[in-house]
């Protein structure tokens, strides 16, 4: 512990007293001052440096006043700036402070306080000038302590409090209750300034005020120069946490009693920034973090989040006329819970209305939502699991993190989680999952099919009491099949006749966009589109989409057209590649040699061709590219040419990647598998011209 009146200034005489004077207006006086860099520790309470404005301290004998500004840690802000400067010359911004502390109050309230202290390196960086933090009226207020920019000469910028907006988000297809906005914008930010502020976040009315948790990450694509997460608890509190993506220890952690209170705290310095990688997962799942929960098992979780849904889950006469009426002619039970899947993916309009936990958890009432005729996801959820019990089917709601925006969950850390809800569906031994409100694609998934952001993450199912996590399809269940009946002609035309069928996502996909180009002058320039991507000199011949509007149909495609001088002539020579094929099968994602992270798909893949091409019968074939066969636990490929009887060609292949991630160490083996693909069908036929005399 320093004093701080070495830190600050020098002193004549005896420390007498002294008044601190806080940036939000407040002043107290104190006998006993001590400072350890971070906090000030008076004789009544710890207060976080950034709070304050200045100290004045009283001496004896001289019977003067000497004002020392917390400004004057100005220069301690450009020391560390110019060393940061220095080990990180290339950053485009630099973390100066990054100082989080969480505290649990003996009633369950809790607070969040933040002090940040940024060096502006960039034009791209500028936007850390502009604060925005939500808040819902009657759960938590937001509170400015201070904001500024410091110039490199020292001046300084202050925020003028008026400056301070409330703001309402605009309503449009999503929109939230009671949200508002606390937003300001610092100005005169250049480029070598240091923007630095702090707030704090007052939850007075937290969901549940049993349930305590806190996360932090400690590294981004900006270096963090200083930083630190502090969880303040009452003494007795149970609180259990963990470090991921550290294994070179860089987060040190602290833990020490104090005034009936037990402070944990976890710091890091001279964090270097990652570099991001395309196709790489949410970042909690690769970057330096800590998870902190006061649950020792899912059980209050559980308790809490079923106790919300049975108030929910309710089957009114209204709903159960309506489950009867759509399964009335279903012979199984896979097609009840298809008719009412659809139903309610077509019907019940998807809008976000959260605004509380008993909305935003766990939904509104299923006739609320059938009343309404939209809702957000957890109210489809809701209406979709009351619908299917009502047509005697064990469906439960259950909470999800989707794939391309949630941390993997680590089920031994239980806490709040997910920012989706699903519904689970149990049959005889075995149970599975489907999505009533889908994803951007809309509400078209073809029964068994489930939006793809919801595969190989954990499920939360709180009526069944289990977290576990959600399989990703099997290939087959993903896969577009393609088939080709090609002919050349004489002068190396090229006439195809096409046919394609999908599942899984991909379909979902399609149907949602075909059905949003529903012109048919529209979908015709679509069409032709598509068959110039094949070669400019494309025509289109015609067109059909097969059960577009039909969900429990799979979805097909139909074309044919026509190629002139589609073919490579080298004097007798005939050289053709398969049209379509090659493109399908070229992965633009291995854009870089080596990874330090995953890679993440959606979800599985599988694609399937068949080709049949008729040559001219005085055409003789040369050469076919011979037999590949490739696997590897990522992907596997096969693919094969077969000659026969009337001077026709036939092709077929299979295309299985069943893993969603590929880990950075299976990359180059990965990469390399996938190139040979590409490679093997850059590999012409080649025909000799027998006509005329050749």
């Amino acid at each position: 512990m320093k004093r701080w009146m070495i830190c600050w200034m020098s002193m004549v005489g005896i420390v007498f007293a002294a008044r601190i004077n806080l940036h939000d207006g407040a002043s107290f006086e104190s006998e006993f001052l001590t400072f350890d860099g971070a906090v000030v520790v008076t004789d009544e309470d710890t207060i976080p440096r950034s709070e304050i404005k200045e100290i004045v301290f009283e001496t004896r004998g001289e019977q003067e006043t000497e004002a020392a500004s917390a400004d004057a840690d100005v220069q301690e802000l450009l020391d560390r700036t110019a060393d940061a400067i220095k080990r990180f010359p290339d950053a485009q911004g630099i973390l100066l402070i990054d100082d989080g502390k969480n505290t649990l109050h003996e009633d369950g309230t809790r607070n969040y306080s933040y002090h940040m202290a940024y060096i502006v390196l960039s034009e791209a960086r500028k936007g850390v000038a502009t604060f925005c933090h939500y808040f819902r009226e009657g759960d938590n207020e937001v509170k400015i302590h201070f904001a500024r920019v410091i110039k490199p000469s020292g001046r300084m910028v202050e925020l003028n409090p008026a400056n301070i907006r409330i703001e309402t988000p605009p309503r449009g297809i999503v929109f939230f209750g009671k949200g508002k906005w606390v937003t300001f914008t610092l100005p005169e930010v250049q480029i070598g300034d240091i923007v630095e502020y702090s707030y704090e976040n007052i939850r007075f009315n937290p969901w549940n005020k049993e349930i305590f948790d806190a996360g932090y990450f400690f590294e981004s694509d900006d270096p963090f120069i200083y930083s630190r997460l502090t969880v303040d608890v009452p003494e007795d509190e149970f609180i259990q946490w963990k470090r991921y993506n550290d294994e070179e220890n860089e987060v040190k952690f602290r833990q020490e009693a104090a005034r009936g209170r037990m402070i944990y705290t976890w710091t890091a310095k001279n964090m270097a920034p990652y570099v991001p990688e395309p196709g790489a997962p949410p970042e909690g799942d690769f970057l330096t973090r800590v998870d902190v929960t006061n649950q020792e098992s899912w059980d209050a979780i559980h308790d809490w989040y079923a106790g919300f849904q049975n108030e929910r889950l309710k089957i009114t006469p209204e709903l159960q006329t309506l489950a009867d009426s759509l399964t009335a002619d279903a012979e199984t039970a896979e097609k009840k819970i298809a008719a009412i899947y659809y139903w309610v993916q077509q019907n019940i309009r998807y809008i976000s209305i959260k605004g509380s936990a008993s909305s935003g958890v766990s939904g509104h009432p299923a006739q609320f939502t059938l009343d309404q005729g939209f809702g957000d996801c957890t109210d489809k959820a809701i209406l979709f699991s009351t619908m299917l019990r009502a047509a005697r089917i064990d469906a439960d709601p259950v909470y999800v993190g989707t794939n391309y925006s949630v941390a993997m969950l680590d089920p031994a850390l239980p806490n709040y989680y997910g920012n989706h809800c699903i519904t689970e569906v149990f049959l005889q031994d075995t149970s599975f999952y489907l999505d009533a409100t889908g994803s951007s694609n809309g509400g078209f998934s073809r029964y068994p099919s489930f939006n793809a952001g919801d595969h190989g993450v954990y499920a939360v199912n709180s009526q069944k009491r289990k977290v576990e996590i959600i399989p990703v399809p099997e290939p087959g269940l993903q896969q577009r099949e393609y088939h080709l009946d090609l002919e050349i002609d004489e002068t190396g035309a090229l006439t195809v006749h096409y046919q394609s069928f999908y599942r899984g996502d991909y379909e979902t996909g399609l149907r949602y966009y075909w059905n949003y180009v529903s012109r048919e002058e529209d979908r015709r320039m679509r069409f032709e589109q598509m068959v110039k991507s094949v070669s400019p000199d494309a025509e289109l011949i015609s067109y059909e989409l097969i059960n577009v509007e039909d969900l429990s149909k799979q979805l097909s495609l139909k074309m044919s057209y026509r190629v002139k001088d589609y073919v490579k002539f080298a004097g007798p020579v005939a050289i053709i590649n398969l049209p379509e094929i090659g493109n399908r099968l070229t992965f633009d994602e291995l854009s870089i040699e080596t990874r330090k992270f995953p890679f993440s798909y959606a979800t599985s893949e599988a694609i399937r061709h068949t080709a049949t091409l008729k040559l001219p019968p005085d055409w003789k074939i040369d050469y076919v590219p011979g037999d590949i066969s490739l696997a590897i636990p990522e992907v596997s490929y096969t693919a094969t040419y077969i000659q026969e009887v009337g001077n026709l060609i036939y092709f077929e292949d299979d295309f299985s990647r069943p893993e969603r991630i590929i880990q950075p160490e299976r990359y180059p083996k990965y990469q390399k598998t996938l190139n040979s693909i590409t490679s093997y069908h850059k590999k012409p036929i080649l025909v000799v011209l027998q006509g005329d005399g050749q």
